[in-house]
């Protein structure tokens, strides 16, 4: 029944464009060329690439997590399934990063490289919740970034939230919408802090990570709030993609983003299709997503400096590891969600 449901929806197909989009503007930005993504010329630095992708991927969770709190039968069910969907595969991730990569790119010594502290702390990456680090000992230090892991950023914000979603089981399931009343009252303070006291009352709504997580946020309260979209589609879309044009192209316009793009990718979502059934072997996003970053830090420890064939390059890699992820890592951890009830 829940395969069948997978196929309802254009979610998969959703989430390998955002991580295709998140791969092509990070194969500018890994060049020192941010300026010359497309998308950042055209509408003159008001948006690039990798806005478009990490859009789409909070809208995509913050609608989906909401949807999994409220379904799952107790919180432990509920944040043991987000446990198998992250945890494993970055633990084998980061193995590979200190054991792998991190020998054969290091500048330092191989005695000084596995003795120093550093090298092991980057264990932690394995729970973003608590923080990450970038970096490994003389690792990358030539290039223009010097993390090893630049992406990993926005798992520390998504299990966060993860972890805020389990207000939901202090809810009544059928009384959720209060928590879709104060996700309403959140985005009334983002409006007054930022138009009336210029970001300065409470500096940290005006980072980028809440921009991300009242994406997330605003995604939620749409499933919270049970709206339908299938009836009125059409004028959802025109009328979120209007919102979206007038926010990229005026100022003090882009506040309607919150509400705009959280309605358009729940309803080009629910669109039916042939793009349905863009999973249909598998959820490759979270592995091309995790490891296009080192990917593209090597190649470009290598003297590729063309942005374009960086992004084919890596594309051409990472897929193959993506595939396989989900089939040796990723699809048999999910398999065991219903061990813990």
């Amino acid at each position: 029944m829940r395969l069948k449901e997978r196929f309802r929806n254009n979610y998969d197909f959703l989430r390998i464009f955002a991580a295709f989009c998140i791969i092509f503007y990070h194969s500018f930005a890994l060049l020192a060329r941010h300026n010359e993504d497309p998308l950042n010329q055209i509408t003159n630095g008001r948006m690039d690439f990798s806005l478009i992708g990490l859009s789409i991927f909070f809208c995509i969770s913050g609608y989906l997590i909401a949807k999994s709190a409220v379904k799952s039968p107790t919180p432990v069910n509920y944040l043991w399934k987000r446990f198998l969907r992250i945890q494993p595969l970055l633990f084998v991730l980061c193995f590979f990063t200190i054991f792998l990569i991190g020998p054969n790119f290091t500048k330092l010594p191989l005695s000084q490289y596995f003795l120093n502290g550093n090298t092991y702390a980057y264990f932690r990456n394995i729970m973003p919740l608590f923080g990450i680090q970038f970096s490994l000992p003389g690792v990358f230090t030539e290039l223009y970034d010097k993390g090893v892991n630049g992406s990993l950023w926005t798992l520390i914000v998504e299990e966060r939230l993860y972890l805020l979603m389990t207000v939901i089981f202090l809810y009544k399931k059928d009384k959720s919408n209060y928590l879709a009343f104060l996700i309403l009252l959140l985005n009334v303070l983002y409006i007054v802090n930022r138009y009336l006291f210029s970001g300065e009352l409470i500096p940290y709504l005006s980072r980028s990570a809440f921009f991300y997580a009242l994406l997330f946020l605003n995604s939620a309260a749409l499933y919270l709030l049970n709206i339908k979209f299938e009836k009125k589609q059409g004028v959802y879309i025109i009328i979120s993609f209007v919102c979206l044009l007038i926010g990229i192209l005026f100022p003090h316009t882009d506040v309607l983003y919150f509400i705009a793009f959280p309605l358009l990718i729940s309803n080009v979502a629910s669109i039916k299709g042939k793009l349905n059934y863009a999973g249909k072997y598998g959820d490759f996003t979270y592995g091309t997503y995790v490891f296009s970053f080192p990917v593209q830090q090597i190649l470009i420890s290598k003297g590729i400096v063309s942005p374009y064939f960086l992004f084919f390059l890596t594309i051409a890699i990472v897929f193959p590891l993506a595939v396989s992820s989900w089939k040796f890592i990723e699809s048999p951890f999910l398999s065991l969600k219903r061990k813990v009830k």
